[in-house]
């Protein structure tokens, strides 16, 4: 389960890999944390929990000491729970003794410098071993990323003399996403890449040398606000001079496209930590804080009803609550059985993303026309 992590840690593993010297820049930014954070550790924790009661192993119930704690919560651990038994009966009718672990300590300082991993759960048998990932948060995660081949690697360090087996299959379940995500990789060519390419690449970042490089890792790096590599990347989108976009070749706005909502989040991450710095007293020229706009609201809720009721009108309103509060309040299996067939899902606003985006292409008129 998520706790301290080690420096070069394998869930930070994809950003110092790509760009090492963040590693050390980091480390003059204290993790302020968040409530995702805290609640995907209570979800894993959860997951720890529901998972050894299945094996039949003695855990401590959390759930009465937990802030998070939703039916939502409860539903995504029992399926990833019910996934990993289904997992370990295949195992079995294919004629294994699959040996289960669950948020497994593996040990990667072989290659990268006083880093260990804590794997949510581990399958081993002795024609492979499953890495298998719980991921709580709504930002997808493929199964073949560095840090799932990090527990790979983990596992082979932990086991591969004892099993000898030949492959790691990584599995990422995000039930938020309802989706469930699988890569495989041979032992040998893991052991190949963690030797020429991981290896120099974590000493590097535990040197705090190299070149920094800018990517999807930077959306959680916490010197992003202050990292004058990102600022750069980011302002490279200014050399169009906010030209009119019918002027702009179709590689032109594509490059546009591809950069503009980094370009925004980074742009928001400055705002905020300029306003954060500013309230302790530090001052940008041509810039004051001042308070913001706000909303009417009522002092006082019963006071106002009772006066309203007096005047012969009614203060409150009756609503039917929205599909997601309905799933909460009836469990998504009493849902389904009740409601299904009163569900529908309109098609959402036409939105242009990159092509590597998993859902099916709109036919445009034109295109149908052609």
């Amino acid at each position: 389960m998520p706790g301290n992590h080690a420096f070069l840690s394998p869930s930070s593993s994809t950003r110092w890999f790509f760009c090492p010297p963040s590693a050390r820049l980091c480390e003059q930014y204290p993790d302020q944390g968040s409530v995702f954070a805290s609640e995907g550790t209570e979800a894993h924790r959860l997951c720890e929990f529901l998972l050894n009661q299945a094996l039949g192993r003695l855990d401590v119930d959390p759930r009465p000491a937990m802030e998070y704690y939703t039916p939502e919560m409860e539903e995504a651990a029992q399926g990833y729970v019910q996934f990993i038994m289904e997992e370990i009966a295949k195992w079995k009718d294919a004629g294994y003794t699959p040996q289960v672990y669950v948020e497994q300590r593996v040990d990667l300082r072989r290659f990268v410098p006083q880093c260990m991993g804590t794997a949510d759960c581990l399958i081993v048998t002795e024609s492979g071993v499953q890495v298998i990932d719980f991921k709580y948060g709504m930002h997808p995660v493929p199964a073949s990323s560095m840090q799932l081949r990090l527990y790979a690697l983990g596992a082979c360090e932990l086991f591969h003399s004892l099993y000898d087996f030949a492959f790691c299959q990584m599995i990422v379940y995000q039930p938020r996403l309802s989706s469930v995500d699988f890569a495989e990789i041979q032992v040998e060519p893991l052991y190949k890449w963690a030797e020429e390419e991981l290896a120099p690449k974590a000493r590097q970042a535990f040197d705090g040398v190299g070149e920094f490089a800018c990517g999807d890792w930077c959306r959680m790096c916490r010197a992003r606000r202050e990292c004058r590599a990102l600022a750069e990347h980011q302002m490279k989108i200014a050399k169009y001079e906010f030209a009119s976009p019918a002027t702009l070749s179709d590689n032109e706005i594509a490059d546009v496209l591809s950069q503009v909502d980094a370009l925004i989040s980074w742009a928001e991450d400055v705002k905020e930590f300029a306003l954060a710095e500013a309230l302790k007293g530090h001052n940008y020229p041509g810039f004051k804080v001042v308070a913001g706009w706000t909303k009417r609201r009522f002092t006082d809720d019963k006071a106002v009803a009772d006066r309203v009721k007096k005047a012969g009108k009614e203060p409150y309103e009756t609503r039917l609550l929205g599909v997601r509060a309905m799933e909460d309040l009836l469990g998504k299996k009493a849902f389904a059985e009740l409601l299904s067939d009163l569900v529908t899902r309109p098609e959402g606003k036409p939105t242009l993303v990159p092509d590597t985006d998993k859902r099916p292409e709109l036919i445009t008129a034109d295109k149908e026309f052609a």
